[in-house]
């Protein structure tokens, strides 16, 4: 066979070469194509079905919260637009059907059934796309919306595409077939001759040389096309470079706009204290009076509902409290105070702040206080809220042992300690510490609250006091965080206590 190959004309051979080369590119092309095409649609497909699906979930938290099976019909009704859908259902919490639409019988319910504990999934059954979305109440699921939906129409859509395809596929193919047959006897000496010099070019890097041509045809322009190209190279290298320089310069003028667009939106935030706080302590305070029944008498129940809007209420004020205090700092509409004051008892101010919260789990809080730390010069509420933050995360974190607060000097330095016996932190997770919005337990399963902004306010406002803060934690064993803040020489004389 390949001898059979090797002894037929160069007019042949070029265009079994070509035919082969351009099918086979074709075929394969065609191939991804179609089955990206078919991914695509399929994904498309289901996202398009989730959306709809979680948008009806959202809106039937109420209809399940208050058992209004109307609104859930209601809800399930705008799947009219989508004449792909076939049957859906609400079920409750017990996988009790709540709700109905379409053609919704038996075997949808075997499918409900068996689909009933893979919230938020869906498959592919019977020319058919099945899917499940959670409906979820403050986290907790309280039900699920089912959809199914009849494939016919994608099937033909995908037969139509594949066709098409093949179509484009085979013209593609007669087309390289013409333009083989005609030009595959321009392509001998004329290509080799290029290739020769482009060779030389390469190894030399002497764009001086040059291709010659014999005639004025296609090669012949080739070779002049390629010609000019070399004429045209150092030419194309500044302007590429002065194109480099202008996307440059409009990437830092759109990252000037979106850092001031950044601090615009913090200016606004660090400006909304009082707007955001004041009622929100107004309602703390209120629901407070009502449960002292200073408003009239309340039931036990009442007791109950009044408290979980109270500590609702506290969390939602620390909420906020976090947000603007990064939104201050941020902004730079933060003000370090500098004034004397006693550090050893606000740490013992600290501790007993938190003792409650600690004798609740059990856990002693031991601080340890070097006797040469006495007066010191800084932001009393930012130390103290820093020290607040590190011992309030060291309690929550940790279930048995203790928790220790060490302060003392080093070479002029105040260091602070926080130190616990807790759960640690995994060394591919301590990346995520110090960063807005990040935590560490993360996901609808985390056991912990919180909202990821303690750390990195402490390591703000740590940094504006010239200090620095850094963690060690070994898993499953605790952690300890330091942070260090400068005082005046006069006052520490180049102390060393710490051990």
């Amino acid at each position: 066979m390949i001898a059979l190959i090797n002894n037929l004309p160069i007019k042949i051979k070029m265009m079994l070469i070509i035919m082969f080369t351009s099918v086979m590119s074709l075929l394969l092309a065609g191939a991804v194509v179609v089955i990206h095409d078919s991914y695509q649609s399929k994904k498309d497909l289901v996202n398009d079905l989730s959306s709809i699906g979680k948008l009806i979930a959202d809106r039937s938290t109420a209809a399940l919260t208050f058992q209004d099976s109307r609104l859930a019909r209601e809800n399930l009704s705008a799947l009219h637009v989508k004449s792909s859908v076939i049957a859906a259902c609400i079920f409750d919490e017990q996988g009790v059907v709540f709700a109905k639409y379409g053609a919704y019988n038996d075997k949808t319910m075997a499918v409900v059934t068996e689909k009933k504990g893979k919230p938020g999934g869906y498959r592919f059954e019977n020319e058919q796309l099945l899917l499940l979305e959670p409906v979820l109440l403050e986290g907790k699921q309280v039900g699920a919306v089912f959809i199914c939906a009849s494939l016919k129409e994608y099937f033909r859509q995908r037969l139509y595409f594949i066709l098409l395809v093949a179509a484009i596929m085979v013209f593609s193919s007669i087309v390289a077939l013409l333009f083989s047959s005609r030009l595959q006897t321009y392509i001998s000496s004329p290509l080799l001759h290029l290739t020769e010099t482009a060779q030389r070019i390469a190894r030399q890097k002497d764009y001086s040389l040059r291709a010659t041509g014999s005639s004025n045809d296609e090669i012949g322009i080739l070779v002049t096309a390629f010609n000019d190209m070399l004429k045209m190279i150092d030419t194309q290298n500044a302007v590429l470079e002065q194109r480099v320089a202008e996307r440059t310069a409009e990437l830092v003028e759109a990252r000037d706009r979106a850092e001031s667009a950044d601090h615009v939106k913090s200016a606004f935030l660090a400006t909304m204290s009082h707007e955001l706080r004041t009622p929100l302590n107004s309602i703390i305070g209120f629901t407070g009076l009502v449960l002292q029944g200073l408003a009239g008498a309340v039931n036990e129940e009442q007791k109950k509902q009044l408290t979980m809007v109270q500590n609702s209420g506290q969390h939602l004020l620390t909420l906020i409290n976090d947000v603007l205090d990064i939104s201050k700092i941020e902004a730079s509409q933060i003000e370090i105070a500098s004034a004397p004051f006693d550090l050893a008892g606000s740490i013992q101010k600290i501790v007993q702040t938190v003792k409650p919260i600690a004798d609740r789990k059990n856990l002693p809080v031991v601080a340890q206080v070097a006797p040469d730390i006495g007066t010191f010069t800084g932001d009393s509420r930012r130390v103290e809220q820093i020290l607040l933050n590190l011992l309030s995360n060291a309690i929550k974190f940790t279930e048995r042992g203790e928790v220790r607060v060490e302060c003392c000097h080093d070479n002029g330095m105040v260091v602070t300690r926080v130190t616990d016996t807790g759960s640690g932190i995994k060394p591919e997770d301590l990346g995520k510490l110090f960063q807005p919005f990040r935590q560490v337990d993360t996901g609808l399963t985390r056991q912990y609250e919180g909202t990821g902004l303690g750390l990195a306010i402490c390591k703000r406002l740590v940094e504006l006091m010239g200090g620095t803060i850094t963690v060690k934690s070994e898993w499953g064993k605790g952690s300890t965080f330091e942070f260090t803040l400068p005082v005046n020489l006069e006052q520490t004389n180049e102390k060393h206590s710490c051990h």
